[in-house]
């Protein structure tokens, strides 16, 4: 499978909190692979904004991933679908935020939770990497398998539920549009799929793990 680059994914609003990011402080990637993600965010944000702590989220998030890949450089295959699940997984997070705030009837607050989820993604998926590159990650359990099952079902009763959604009465927002709506969540069933045929269905760690990222979603299906 080949990655698809991040910018050719998000959609124009993400793309703008990004960008806004993007055009503040540059990223100190020898600060960002010697600390955590919260104590970066301390050390590099000087007066604190939203749009500052998109940035260091992001720049943090990036500094990772260049680490991670140049270390499975020995590793190509590993690399690769690394890179292919970031891709996936960060465009699962940017649909559930955009679905998310359809439902609210906006908010800048479902943006800004795009960058700032690339964090933890990042971690876990160094996790993963970890696990997938040893004996650890290829050990086989019941709870491994019975996680793998209900990732499973968490995901298709998420989408399940995402695609029953009908504004109520009360809800005049004028954000969501039918088609719109179908097609994002069409999109989302198809990242998903891809996701576990990248992770196949092996009750190990590692395929454990990799499930448990797929349905650790940054917005829940229905409204809070």
């Amino acid at each position: 499978m080949t990655s698809v680059p991040l910018r050719s994914l998000l959609p124009l609003a993400a793309l703008l909190v990004l960008s806004a990011a993007r055009a503040q402080t540059p990223a100190n990637c020898p600060l960002a692979n010697a600390v955590d993600a919260t104590s970066y965010d301390r050390l590099t944000i000087d007066l604190w904004s939203e749009a500052d702590q998109d940035n260091a989220s992001y720049n943090w998030a990036e500094c990772r991933a260049a680490k991670l890949s140049a270390s499975l450089a020995g590793m190509p295959q590993l690399r690769a679908r690394i890179a292919t699940l970031r891709g996936q997984f960060r465009e699962l997070r940017d649909l559930e935020s955009e679905l998310a705030g359809i439902r609210a009837g906006g908010g800048t607050m479902y943006s800004h939770a795009v960058p700032r989820s690339f964090a933890p993604l990042e971690d876990q998926l160094a996790s993963l990497a970890a696990l997938a590159s040893g004996r650890l990650g290829a050990q086989t359990g019941q709870q491994y398998a019975r996680t793998v099952q209900e990732a499973r079902q968490n995901n298709a009763e998420y989408i399940k539920t995402l695609r029953a959604y009908k504004p109520g009465a009360d809800e005049t927002y004028g954000l969501y549009d039918p088609k719109e709506w179908a097609r994002m969540v069409n999109r989302y069933e198809t990242l998903s799929k891809a996701v576990m045929l990248t992770l196949g269905s092996r009750g190990d760690a590692a395929t454990a793990l990799g499930y448990s990222i797929l349905v650790d979603q940054v917005f829940p299906a229905k409204g809070e």
